[in-house]
């Protein structure tokens, strides 16, 4: 027995362009983010059996990295306008 009603889709030419936008930017923000991830784990990873005693989140390292991500966020932002 099904409970919820399904709906199927016909959108047309101009509904579609703007659908496959969508998709796009956000497959886009999408690996934006999980650049950002790697990253990080990148800069802040330490072998299993030492890490260093100086904190890993030190502001020096934070504003660095905060700038670097508010430069990133500009250039993605001139991406998405032209499109």
């Amino acid at each position: 027995m099904r409970t919820a009603y399904q709906y199927k889709l016909r959108p047309n030419k101009k509904q579609l362009a703007t659908i496959e936008m969508w998709l796009e930017l956000l497959r886009r923000q999408y690996n934006y983010r999980l650049g950002e991830r790697f990253s990080w784990w990148s800069e802040n990873r330490c072998p299993v059996n030492a890490c260093p005693k100086v904190d890993a989140n030190s502001s020096t390292k934070r504003s660095s990295r905060l700038l670097l991500s508010k430069k990133r966020f500009s250039q993605y932002q001139r991406q998405i306008s032209r499109i």
